[in-house]
């Protein structure tokens, strides 16, 4: 669950990016991003890192081109590391927080339970920002999308939830939703829980989600919003193993560029 707010705070920005496929893909995103902090920004970059691994520093350089004050890396190699001093120190001077992995769970396992993934709830309660890029947006959510199979059609076992860090407790968030053979998974996730809003982030792009939690859309693809508020009959609960999914009453949008969301309305902004 996300941590409470104080009465004289607003919420910080959540910020899921889908990856980046083309070298500037992420420029238009860190640009939103860098204006929306401010100026000389300090943000980490928290990821998952397995033993003997050194991971690129893309991010970092890119943000530090576009005029971050400082941008570094918090490489997490086991649970311990998310309770050391250095580590609750540098979040605590951050002004945003940028997650990353090569898949959900290898994050996730590492922050579940940590005094890092306690501290992150309440920064960004107290207004900080944070983001995760490609399987890092996905573990923002409360209900986490760890994996699922390609395809159009939702099938029984198709998808995996776990816990997530919990920033939100109202989307389930897929970082390639927007493609129809990845769609399938997304709406077999809502089949579950259809208590949420499932948002699908295309490669080279982000959603802004702001303390009046109105999403905005920045980047060269889509987003794909499936929302199951008027959700009719499933048959989720009598479907076998492997067995395709019915589920009615769906309203799906398909927003760009530019495009604004009402979260709490679920609708469209011109």
């Amino acid at each position: 669950m996300p941590a409470r707010l104080a009465p004289d705070q607003s919420r910080g920005y959540l910020i899921p990016i889908g990856i980046a496929s083309r070298p500037e893909g992420h420029t238009d995103v860190f640009k939103r991003l860098l204006a929306l902090l401010g100026q000389r920004a300090q943000i980490v970059v928290v990821a998952a890192q397995n033993p003997g691994e050194s991971p690129p520093d893309e991010l970092e350089a890119a943000l530090m081109a576009l005029g971050a004050g400082r941008a570094q890396r918090l490489a997490l190699a086991n649970r311990a590391d998310c309770d050391q001093r250095a580590t609750l120190a540098l979040i605590e001077r951050a002004d945003c927080v940028l997650l990353y992995a090569d898949q959900p769970l290898r994050l996730s396992t590492l922050l579940g339970g940590t005094q890092l993934a306690r501290l992150l709830r309440r920064r960004n309660a107290d207004g900080m920002a944070v983001g995760g890029i490609g399987s890092g947006a996905a573990i923002l959510a409360e209900h986490m999308l760890a994996s699922g199979a390609h395809g159009p059609t939702p099938r029984m076992g198709s998808v995996t939830l776990a816990p997530g860090l919990g920033l939100s407790n109202r989307l389930v968030i897929d970082q390639g939703g927007g493609g129809a053979d990845r769609l399938g998974r997304l709406l077999a996730a809502l089949a579950l829980n259809p208590f949420a809003l499932g948002i699908g982030i295309d490669p080279d792009t982000a959603a802004f989600i702001g303390p009046d939690n109105v999403m905005d859309v920045v980047g060269y693809g889509g987003i794909t919003v499936v929302d199951p508020t008027d959700v009719g009959h499933s048959n989720v609960a009598e479907a076998g193993p492997s067995e395709p999914i019915s589920i009615t009453n769906l309203r799906v949008h398909v927003l760009v560029h530019g495009s604004r969301y009402d979260l709490d309305f679920r609708r469209t902004i011109s």
